[in-house]
């Protein structure tokens, strides 16, 4: 098999088209999970009324925003010098 001539034009940019302006790039991931896991996902998003995918994005943007709060009161203590003594 002989493989065909590229239909690129000479000069292009490669790597096909590119979104432009502020809408976020959007990946898909996969994750790994239990039978088990994944029985407790589908449940808790047919409790909540949406889609397994919808429940996950949810779960993952609280935990993403609980770690970026954690992150800020480490920041805070480092920068005023620990927690404040009780005893003070």
């Amino acid at each position: 098999m002989v493989a065909r001539k590229s239909r690129a034009k000479p000069g292009a940019k490669k790597g096909g088209s590119k979104p432009h302006g502020p809408e976020p790039l959007r990946a898909k991931l996969t994750c790994k999970a239990t039978t088990a896991e994944h029985g407790a996902v589908k449940a808790a998003a047919e409790a909540a009324g949406l889609s397994e995918s919808a429940w996950v994005r949810r779960a993952v943007q609280a935990e993403l925003t609980r770690a970026d709060h954690a992150r800020q009161v480490a920041a805070h203590l480092d920068a005023v010098g620990g927690m404040p003594s009780a005893t003070d």
